[in-house]
């Protein structure tokens, strides 16, 4: 098992770090596509087990309903950055506040193939959550799944996979987890285990 003083070094050391992303144009300009950002919530446990955190979607809502999903959402004017939009809606859709500070590292940009969403997703590393989690009406329930369960369950997802593009799914603890949300994970995976 993995600690947590060496996972946030393997972090710091492999990922982007927050400089990467500080002049990305969310407001005036126009995009192909829509904008957002994702915590990539990863706390450790009462056994010292590097869990991430995933909200199952509510299934009333348009988009991606009732999907496992990171904690994020979509840049507001309200917005000053890409990261300021990740710990905003964070803490709207689960009641956890982040920090700046608590985001030690960025992972590659993935898009949604279907809705055309560039999702920017932030490494936040957390000691244990003693707290319980407060959904708001876009979250049907909250996730914690051990990041090396995630990493054992993990197989070629073949409805979606091309020639050119193989994509992963993994299904843990009766949740398939697939799409965007699979993709920031296997980058997770290998930044963390390769």
């Amino acid at each position: 098992m993995i600690s947590e003083k060496d996972f946030i070094e393997i972090v710091q050391d492999k990922s982007k770090t927050l400089f990467d992303f500080k002049n990305i144009d969310l407001g005036g300009g126009k995009f192909d596509r829509i904008h957002s950002s994702v915590l990539v919530i990863i706390h450790f446990n009462i056994e010292h087990t590097p869990t991430v955190i995933f909200t199952k979607r509510s299934s009333k809502l348009r988009n991606h309903a009732g999907e496992i999903s990171f904690p994020g959402g979509r840049v507001s004017n309200q917005d000053g950055s890409i990261v300021d939009t990740a710990i905003r809606e964070t803490f709207e859709e689960i009641g956890l506040p982040i920090q700046k500070e608590n985001i030690i590292g960025c992972l590659s940009p993935t898009d949604t193939y279907t809705t055309k969403i560039l999702i920017y997703p932030f490494i936040v590393i957390l000691g244990k959550i003693s707290f319980p989690f407060e959904p708001n009406e876009e979250v049907e329930k909250v996730i914690e799944i051990p990041l090396e369960n995630l990493r054992d369950c993990m197989a070629v997802d073949e409805e979606h996979s091309s020639r050119n593009n193989k994509m992963f799914k993994f299904f843990v603890n009766g949740y398939l987890i697939w799409g965007a949300t699979a993709r920031i994970l296997k980058n997770l995976i290998d930044l963390i285990y390769l």
